[in-house]
Parts: C-alpha cells; structure tokens; sequence
C-alpha cells in the first residue's frame, strides 16, 4: 500500500491550553494536504471555486495516541477508505506520524461534494472522480453506497 504523505511542522497556533495539539489543528492540517493532492494531480482550489463546489464532511472519527508538541514535524499520510460508483460519497484515512514513526493520531473522514449554490450533495464531474480513482488506497478499501 502506497500512501500520499507530506511533513506537517507544529506551529504555535496549533497548541491548546494542555499544551499539546488541539485537535481542530488536525482535521485542519489533514486537509491541506488533500488540497496539495488534488492541486497536484490538475485540480486546484481555484478549480472547485469555478465549479461553485467544494468538500464537506459528514462524519469523522479521530483517535489520538501519543502527544504532539509546539515545534515538533509531524508526517501526515492520505489514503482513500472508501468511494461510491459515482463518487457522491467518499471515505479517507490520515495517519499523523512522530519523527520516530510512531502513530500520534488516526483520522478517518466522510464526506460528499456540496454544490455551493443549493447546498445540495452532488456527484463529481468525471474529471473529479478520476482525482478520486488516483488516491492510495487502503487494504480493506469499501465500496460505499451513493446514498448514506
């Protein structure tokens, strides 16, 4: 299993109160790097704005296991868990790394694309869900219904 990853530097504004990551950073930082995929596979923000879509999560599940501090390097990986056939519904999986390659979190995200003017769900265009088929998989990748 291959996986798209990239380095996530802890800032200052990513600190809670605790002094360790608040979780928001996370979810924040874990799409960014969606954004850099997309972008680099031909698709960038800009391209959603044209098209009055975007993402939108409908449920997500974070699990956390080691602490993360201010000024540590996190990797953060991007793998695909899950699609419909026409692509209304999509499923990912971020693992957060430490340094040594220890898991600090693991995010798993729903979503859908929501047409901006209607705020509907939508399906893809093909040139979107073809973004979609290029995303590491994970092993135990489920093929979701279009309909939750």
């Amino acid at each position: 299993m291959n996986e798209y990853s990239m380095p996530y530097e802890i800032r200052w504004s990513d600190i809670d109160a605790n002094g360790h990551v608040n979780y928001a950073a996370y979810i924040d930082a874990a799409g960014d790097l969606r954004y850099h995929f997309f972008k680099e596979h031909g698709f960038p923000t800009e391209r959603f704005q044209e098209l009055g879509i975007g993402p939108v999560y409908t449920a997500m599940n974070v699990r956390f296991f080691r602490e993360v501090r201010f000024g540590e390097t996190v990797t953060i990986t991007y793998l695909l868990a899950g699609l419909s056939p026409l692509g209304a519904r999509w499923r990912v999986h971020h693992d957060v790394l430490k340094a040594n390659g220890k898991k600090a979190v693991a995010i798993e995200l729903e979503g859908t694309i929501l047409d901006l003017t209607s705020r509907k769900p939508v399906q893809p265009m093909p040139e979107l869900l073809e973004i979609f088929t290029q995303i590491p998989r994970v092993k135990e990748f489920e093929e979701l219904s279009e309909t939750h």
